[in-house]
């Protein structure tokens, strides 16, 4: 048997920044490509895109703020409740690194 557990092999291995985010690849290529728009307007790319609900892309929306790949600034607008969205330098760097790896596997 090995001396480590389980637990702590996992806790080795760390993934890197592309696999950890390869399930948040779809929406953040989307955030990408619509660049500053409002939530709301998100919300919709998300939806017609088949990525969920409204209330499923608001939450994607949230947690990608959370983990720092979007940026949700007071918005511009005349309405400043709405705010705007855009992607942040880690994204940058989880596409640029998505862009080498397809690259590399000659796709």
């Amino acid at each position: 048997m090995d001396s480590l557990s389980r637990s702590a092999r996992a806790s080795q291995l760390k993934p890197e920044p592309l696999v950890r985010h390869l399930h948040l690849i779809p929406a953040l290529v989307l955030a990408a490509q619509h660049e500053s728009v409002s939530i709301s307007e998100l919300v919709m790319v998300l939806r017609f895109n088949g990525l969920g609900g409204d209330r499923a892309c608001r939450k994607l929306i949230h947690r990608l703020h959370r983990l720092n790949l979007l940026v949700i600034e007071v918005g511009q607008r005349d309405d400043r409740r709405e705010k705007s969205v855009r992607i942040s330098t880690e994204t940058r760097q989880v596409l640029a690194e998505l862009r080498a790896y397809l690259d590399s596997i000659a796709l």
